[in-house]
């Protein structure tokens, strides 16, 4: 034989590595055979594992009986494929004792050679129950005749603390003689186990070994588990029968159904229905159950197993079984697919009382196929109402295009908007799913024309969807007409219209009708689709001819509710001047002032004279409040209010920050409680940190009196570190819940003093650090308020 120049460098590698292996083994040795230390020692043992022959045999076997090297010496023999390692591990069974005893003999177990079975047998009844049960392991891992008649003697003899062992191992010697074919020897293993005094936690798995093994009384095992009481061999019963999908197993326990548990039932038709149409006699028998859970599980597989012949058995339980079964029995009649199923649906409707021909239908629209239309439409007119919904229901779904005409002619003759609106929703949705809208739209608008005005009426919201411009001439023409019921349907429709076309249309009409109730109409509508237009110009255009046309206040009001959306100087003005308007100043200054609040970033001196005519006509509240911060503040030479007194800290065990103390009320602003005050220095900041220093996570009140000759409007100033709560003669006057640093003038409110004495309260949190407040009172046009004193 010719070797190749390739091979003899492999031969010459392969062999320098054999002469390197040998050299390091022979070190590895010398190592285990010096005074080296334990983790040395342990090092070796592992590396020997991997290159060791039998040479290393010998000084391994020496170190089995060292408690502190026995485990890495064991380990390394384990793993060598040399007679001498399992003789070495069985002759130092009789060296040792204890745990190191239970380490060789789990070794042995892992080497699972037949040799070792006679020294491990007597091991079983040691006295040590750790060597017992390690023998016992290690006989379950190496298996065979011998074996198993070791392990069964021990389970009929051993001591309880030794049976889980022994059970363990005897059912991994079972498990071997099945996975190698040996079937009966298998079987009676586990028999052997169900038929001694078998652990709970052993008897699950010894019973489905039995019933996989014992093919021959499979049908028996799996029955007697099934309806006996031990649950936990019956839920591996129920387990395994929807795993084998045995047919035989499944005819036997079919002939005794009526004695098995519901669980039970269940699992047999879960097996059955994989095997697929032969399942359908199962899943009917199961749909006659008294139990709500057999049978929706029923409905489910009918439905998947596409069973013609449950149609009326699946709508008498859609049409009136609790929710959750007849949910499943409409996504069954939904899921139906195969030869016969669909006229068997169309029979059926035919054949059945209202209820279950309402749930047939919707199962039509749930199965998309629109060649049903024709029998949707026969039952979109029917005088039974949830027929009748069921029927547009399902049209809406399917939107069959031939649907317009038909419909619209049902839409005509509803006689109420309850019986219409669902018609309408079926053309919407006829519409919307048309491929080409515009030929959809064309249809529907030809199609009205040729119905009569009285019935016209009920069909005309469908314009306001369509929305194009054949739509809007169609309204406008139908908002002329002399039939004044339609006309005014037409206005109503082209109120709701999606943008702003028919604005001057409906103006025109507000002005030219003689009809009252027409004029409002087209008025409030005019205003509401001027909002769709998106240019702020044209759009304000439309309002002002609004505003021109209305005669009413509720008409001028909705106007200026439009108007003050459009941030444009023309729409503040126009704004304005319905503010001296009776009955509108509200309305007007809410206007004036949402615009002036956007337009002030621009021009700041627009904004302020803007709200100082704003505040000529409303003098306190909120949007009086809004306007007086556009004002352009002067220089501020008023002074701070100096003379308080003082109560608190006030906390809550548990509530940390300024934030969370903000709102938790304390005795001065609980009515009918006493609260301790005292004197403060004048000061024209209070330091409240100073005064309490390190308090943390509280709050403080100040008060003082106001005295003023006359009822006056004036301007309540603060800055605070942190929140800040006003009352002004008991009333809230401001509320600044913040975590902050305090700056002079940082909010303010606008407030009424009464002639006489007001007394002003306020409330400032604390979370941490910096704690103070200041305040003055200013008039309106931020100067001194004439004769104010200030008394403790």
């Amino acid at each position: 034989m010719r070797i190749t120049f390739l091979g003899r460098i492999l031969w010459l590698l392969a062999f320098a590595a054999a002469n390197l292996y040998a050299a390091e083994e022979q070190d590895l040795i010398a190592t285990l055979q010096s005074s080296a230390s334990t983790p040395q020692q342990w090092a070796a043992c592992q590396r020997l594992r991997i290159i060791g022959t039998a040479k290393a045999v010998p000084a391994l076997a020496a170190l089995l009986t060292d408690e502190r090297a026995s485990q890495a010496a064991r380990h390394a023999l384990e793993g060598l494929p040399y007679p001498e390692a399992s003789v070495a591990l069985r002759d130092a069974l009789a060296k040792t004792s204890g745990l190191t005893k239970a380490g060789v003999i789990d070794s042995l177990g892992w080497r699972a050679e037949s040799a070792s079975v006679p020294l491990l047998t007597p091991l079983l009844s040691d006295s040590d129950t750790t060597i017992a049960a390690a023998a016992a392991a290690a006989l379950g891992r190496i298996g065979g005749q011998d074996a198993i008649v070791a392990l069964s003697v021990a389970c009929g003899q051993a001591l309880a603390a030794l049976q889980p062992a022994v059970q363990e191992s005897l059912l991994k010697c079972a498990e071997r003689l099945a996975a190698d074919g040996d079937r009966p020897g298998a079987a009676t293993v586990y028999r052997g186990l169900l038929d001694g005094k078998c652990l709970p936690q052993i008897r699950p798995g010894a019973w489905r070994g039995l019933a996989l093994t014992d093919t021959q009384h499979q049908a028996d095992v799996v029955m007697k588990a099934l309806t006996g009481a031990d649950r936990p061999i019956r839920i591996a019963a129920l387990k395994l029968l929807r795993e084998v999908n045995d047919r035989h197993v499944i005819q036997a326990c079919l002939d005794q159904w009526t004695s098995l548990p519901v669980d039970a039932q269940l699992a047999v038709l879960d097996s059955h229905a994989k095997l697929g149409a032969e399942a359908q006699p199962t899943a009917r028998l199961a749909g006659q159950s008294p139990n709500a859970l057999l049978r929706t599980a029923a409905w489910e597989t009918l439905g998947a197993l596409n069973d013609a012949g449950s149609i009326p058995a699946l709508a008498k339980a859609a049409a009136h079984a609790e929710p959750t079964e007849s949910q499943a029995a409409r996504e069954a009649l939904a899921r139906l697919d195969g030869p016969g199923v669909k006229d068997a649906l169309l029979s059926q409707i035919t054949a059945s009382a209202p209820p279950e021909k309402a749930a047939l239908l919707r199962a039509l629209g749930e199965r998309g196929d629109r060649s049903v239309a024709n029998v949707l439409l026969q039952n979109a007119i029917s005088d039974v109402q949830p027929v009748r919904l069921a029927a547009l229901e399902s049209l809406s779904k399917l939107a069959p295009p031939e649907a317009v005409s038909p419909l619209l002619d049902i839409a005509a003759g509803s006689k109420s908007d309850d019986d219409r609106d669902p018609v309408l929703k079926a053309l919407y949705a006829v519409y919307g799913a048309s491929p080409n809208q515009a030929e959809a739209a064309r249809g529907i608008i030809d199609a009205m024309g040729r119905v009569p005005a009285a019935q016209r009426r009920q069909i005309l919201p469908l314009l306001a969807e369509i929305a194009d411009a054949d739509a809007l001439s169609a309204a406008q023409t139908a908002s002329r007409d002399p039939d004044a019921g339609l006309a005014k349907e037409a206005v109503r429709v082209l109120a709701q219209w999606p943008n702003a076309a028919p604005a001057a249309h409906l103006l025109e009409l507000a002005g030219a009708s003689s009809d009252p109730t027409l004029q409002v109409l087209a008025l409030r509508g005019a205003i509401n689709v001027a909002a769709h237009e998106p240019d702020s110009a044209k759009r304000l255009a439309l309002l002002q001819q609004s505003l021109a046309a209305s005669k009413r206040l509720d008409e001028k009001k909705q106007v200026l509710g439009q108007i003050g959306q459009i941030p444009t100087p023309d729409a503040l003005n126009l704004a304005l001047k319905c503010l001296t308007e009776t009955g509108l100043a509200d309305e007007a200054g809410l206007a004036a002032v949402t615009i002036a609040e956007k337009l002030a970033v621009s021009d700041a001196k627009l904004a302020d004279e803007a709200a100082a005519r704003i505040l000529a006509q409303i003098k306190e509240g909120e949007l009086a409040g809004r306007a007086w911060a556009l004002r352009v503040k002067p220089t501020i030479n008023v002074p701070f209010i100096r003379d308080w007194q003082i109560s608190g800290p006030y906390r809550e065990a548990g509530v940390v920050g300024a934030v969370a103390i903000f709102n938790i009320p304390f005795a001065p602003e609980k009515p009918g409680q006493n609260a301790e005050w005292k004197t403060m220095p004048p000061s024209d900041q209070p330091n409240l940190a100073v005064l309490f220093p390190g308090q943390d996570n509280c709050a403080a009140y100040l008060r003082t009196r106001l005295v003023v000759p006359e009822d006056c409007h004036a301007a309540l100033l603060t800055g605070s570190d942190d929140g800040l709560k006003a009352w002004l003669n008991g009333q809230v006057v401001q509320s600044k819940n913040v975590d902050r640093g305090e700056v002079v003038d940082q909010d303010a409110a606008l407030i009424h003093l009464q002639r006489g004495t007001n007394e002003l309260l306020l409330k400032i949190s604390q979370g941490g650090g910096g704690w103070g407040a200041c305040a003055r009172i200013v008039g309106t046009d931020f100067k001194p308020v004439p004769g104010l004193q200030v008394e403790r």
